[in-house]
């Protein structure tokens, strides 16, 4: 699938209208991934709540003394937007969000996912797509300072155990539960 920024460097002798309507039909596709991806981390977080907190000092390191004012779907899809990322990148991103749930009991809270969610994207990023822009510019997306994001990507890598590689058995598994929802893949 081609991200948005694909479809931005057109050049001039394109016909734009089936263009439009292949960019329209691929954002609509993005909008009901990120739908489902922000649905899935809010239940995620919903139950975590009825769970005991854990205080590893991984948690200290991701968590905000305040809740985000911007939603999760706003969230992402501003990541998406100004980021120029591949849809199979937020896929990856929650790959390893998963992973590190499983394997180092991390719990998902209102105070630590926008942080955790930033970081497992530009690993993504940097692990899968092939234009990466500095960590200034990332920075920028995500609200926060480069100090703090380079922080924030040292201890996710850490966190994951810098174990990267997702096999394309795991990742079709996920794929396509999340393209289930709504038979995404046939809007």
């Amino acid at each position: 699938m081609k991200t948005l920024y694909l479809h931005n460097s057109h050049n001039s002798d394109t016909d734009y209208s089936d263009d439009e309507e292949s960019k329209s039909r691929e954002l609509n596709i993005s909008q009901k991934l990120i739908e489902i991806i922000s649905s899935t981390l809010h239940t995620i977080i919903k139950d975590n709540k009825k769970q005991k907190k854990s205080q590893k000092e991984f948690d200290k390191i991701f968590c905000h003394s305040l809740e985000s004012e911007i939603s999760l779907f706003d969230y992402l899809f501003r990541i998406h937007k100004y980021s120029f990322i591949n849809d199979s990148t937020l896929i990856i991103s929650l790959i390893y969000i998963d992973r590190i749930c499983k394997n180092r009991g991390f719990k998902l809270t209102k105070n630590n996912i926008h942080r955790i969610l930033f970081s497992s994207i530009l690993t993504s990023i940097k692990f899968n797509e092939d234009k990466i822009y500095p960590n200034s510019f990332y920075a920028k997306i995500a609200g926060i300072s480069v100090k703090e994001l380079n922080k924030l990507e040292s201890a996710f890598l850490k966190l994951i155990d810098f174990k990267l590689f997702i096999s394309d058995e795991i990742y079709d598994i996920y794929s396509g539960y999340l393209y289930s929802f709504d038979k995404i893949s046939n809007i």
